[in-house]
């Protein structure tokens, strides 16, 4: 990090404080539950803080603007489709991303184009490049495999999810994404 961004870094993005902890998350959700109403240029700072019931000045401790607390809110909630220590195999997270791609096409179709939009598509390929690369590893060439598997179900989940005024079923998104992870299985 430049000094230039550290002097511009919220003083409490990383704090450990409980009390900062939940006033961050309560930011989160405000901004998670307005990215599922409208557009992000629809919303503003003064949108996130009056439904979290705290000040502007509260929300710049924690974020750096609009666009930074729209994309940390959506990648908490990828955070916590894999938890951390989880045994599980890399279809069930993929699964869960399905359901929630389902669950939340509206924050699809809302975050995309926005500034916060590339900050959340690398969230989401956090959240999936490790369940990509369990599936390819049997294979030669994993790192590459499994970045072409990556790009592929994000596409796969993604265009029905932004298809405009659409719903999208868990299920169909996850049998679309199953016939494309069986060629790796064999």
């Amino acid at each position: 990090m430049s000094t230039n961004e550290a002097l511009r870094a919220p003083a409490r993005t990383g704090s450990a404080d409980p009390r900062a902890a939940r006033v961050r998350d309560r930011l989160r959700r405000a901004a998670f539950e307005l990215i599922e109403e409208r557009r992000v240029e629809r919303i503003s700072v003064s949108d996130i803080t009056q439904r979290a019931g705290v000040s502007r000045q509260v929300f710049y401790q924690h974020f750096r603007d609009r666009d930074d607390a729209v994309a940390q809110s959506v990648a908490a909630a990828f955070r916590e489709l894999a938890p951390a220590g989880e045994p599980e195999g890399p279809r069930a997270v993929i699964h869960r991303l399905c359901d929630f791609s389902a669950r939340h096409a509206d924050l699809y179709r809302n975050l995309y184009p926005s500034a916060a939009s590339q900050q959340t598509a690398n969230a989401y390929r956090d959240l999936l490049h490790p369940a990509c690369v369990r599936l390819v590893d049997h294979l030669p060439n994993p790192a590459t495999l499994a970045d072409f598997v990556l790009g592929g179900i994000i596409e796969v989940i993604r265009l029905p999810a932004e298809a405009p005024g659409g719903e999208v079923a868990a299920e169909s998104l996850r049998r679309r994404v199953d016939v494309c992870l069986d060629v790796f299985a064999s």
